[in-house]
């Protein structure tokens, strides 16, 4: 009991450094290849102590179920369009890392406290909150930075490894758990104790030296992928800000994530050997902002319309149309439609290369009801934005609730083709297959959107249901049988090696 107590507790050190709780202020800017070059700096490769701690195998098994675990325990964020934003960043980022060839799942938590955190097999949380404090796109990209460092350092890789004697469930359980600083459903006594044991001193020790290899990395990697690496000290200057501000009440987050005057300096000193240049925020880094302020809505509908009315009028045209774009979703929240259906077709007409403005359009239409001139818009965006997976999931679910299951089908396989799937597509397509009488599939993917939830017992019952509905078709009963069994499998593991 204590060998295991004692694994348990390193286990847990090791991933409190990998949440990464944050504000910050900046601008980006872009760089000739020459320039780059030139600026690179030379780090040391501290975190690459090894390549073969764990199999790549057992890493993508433990990052899918650390996905179900969090799934499980706090909300993700349904909204395709604020998801594809949050992968194309990056994507943006990540293309420069030290694995530019990694393939890198980012995902958005709907949750406004501010937060970023790394999980296995690459997998990184953005909380909404976060991109609401980010005053600007390289502000963004700077916490992106950070946590790609964490990946590629291995920070999480040398972590798993003393994992080993855990279950599959347990393990991204516990590190679902000490990422996101709450209680995760199916961890046991032993890794609450081992969390309430650890040394606070250790623990904060740990944190430092990986989050110091993250800031080193994490600088060059921002500055290679053309945003400013001066976000990153600007916001070490308001996290020690907010720090003093607070007293004796000091954030756990400002205690797990310490950010003394030695990384403000460190950073300051790394971003001051590129050259500056400002550029300009991406005007879908400023719509998804807008789109998330208006979901999060702290104030009435009237006083919310009001404020976005007045600044539609102010700053740059740009700025004035985001907060159009904002003044619009606004409206359809409050049932305006005509007049979000002026705003945002004037929009289009000035803008028809934006995205965002068409999606909207859209869906105002099918929220007043408007059928055919909805499923018109969207087949025009699925037409003019082919590569867009938010225009595709969309069309599907509008499809779906106008009676038309077979077309739906036809984008939501696509979607299964081109993408690891979500609870959201698996519900979709539950839905879509139940409505074109096909109950086994409807149940199979009933039982697939349980199962990406870490609802296992569920998922199993949906495929016995599914099991009874296959009529002794053999072909389809084995392949639910065997489906079964991996889900009974993995409830049973008793340790992930």
């Amino acid at each position: 009991m204590n060998t295991h107590h004692n694994i348990m507790r390193r286990f847990l050190t090791v991933l409190f450094t990998c949440a990464f709780t944050i504000t910050m202020a900046a601008s980006a800017f872009v760089w000739s290849k020459e320039s780059l070059a030139n600026n690179r700096i030379k780090l040391p490769d501290i975190g690459n102590t090894s390549n073969i701690i764990i199999s790549g195998e057992l890493e993508k098994k433990l990052g899918k179920a650390f996905l179900r675990s969090i799934r499980r325990s706090i909300p993700l964020s349904s909204d395709q369009e604020i998801n594809d934003y949050a992968q194309q960043l990056g994507d943006k980022v990540a293309k420069f890392s030290a694995q530019p060839d990694r393939q890198f799942n980012f995902f958005v938590v709907r949750d406004y406290r501010i937060n970023a955190f790394a999980g296995p097999d690459a997998n990184i949380g953005l909380n909404t909150g976060l991109i609401l404090a980010a005053e600007s796109e390289s502000e963004l990209a700077s916490v992106v930075a950070h946590e790609i460092a964490h990946v590629t350092q291995q920070h999480l890789q040398r972590a798993i490894e003393t994992a080993s004697q855990m279950s599959l469930p347990s393990a991204a359980a516990t590190l679902a758990a000490v990422v996101l600083g709450v209680a995760v459903p199916g961890i046991g006594p032993a890794a609450i104790l081992a969390v309430q044991a650890g040394q606070v001193q250790q623990q904060i020790n740990f944190t430092r030296s990986h989050e110091a290899e993250a800031d080193r990395v994490g600088v060059q990697n921002l500055a290679d992928a053309g945003f400013d690496p001066r976000s990153m000290p600007i916001f070490f200057g308001r996290l020690q800000t907010a720090t003093t501000q607070y007293g004796q009440k000091v954030p756990e987050i400002l205690l797990t994530h310490p950010a003394p005057v030695s990384r403000i300096s460190d950073t300051a000193a790394r971003a001051e050997k590129y050259p500056y240049k400002q550029v300009e925020d991406s005007q879908d880094f400023r719509l998804i902002r807008m789109k998330i302020r208006v979901n999060k809505q702290q104030t009435s509908n009237s006083e919310l319309i009001q404020a976005l009315t007045d600044e539609s009028k102010q700053g740059i045209q740009a700025i004035k149309d985001a907060a159009r774009y904002g003044l619009a979703l606004a409206l359809m929240k409050d049932r305006q439609f005509e007049k979000a259906r002026d705003i945002l077709t004037a929009l289009r007409e000035q803008n028809p290369n934006q995205l965002h403005y068409l999606t909207a359009l859209a869906l105002n239409e099918y929220r007043d009801n408007k059928p055919r001139q909805s499923l018109a818009l969207f087949d025009q965006a699925r037409q003019q934005f082919p590569q867009s997976r938010a225009v595709n999931l969309l069309y599907a679910k509008v499809l779906l609730h106008n009676g038309k299951p077979q077309q739906a089908l036809t984008y939501l396989n696509d979607d299964l083709q081109r993408y690891e799937p979500t609870p959201n597509v698996y519900d979709l397509l539950s839905i879509a297959y139940g409505q074109v009488d096909n109950p086994v599939r409807g149940f199979q993917y009933r039982a697939e959107y349980f199962f990406s939830l870490g609802l296992t017992k569920d998922a199993i019952i949906q495929l016995e249901q599914a099991l009874r509905a296959a009529n002794n078709n053999f072909y389809l009963s084995s392949q639910i049988e065997n489906r079964i069994q991996q889900f009974r499998a993995e409830l049973n593991a008793p340790r992930l090696l």
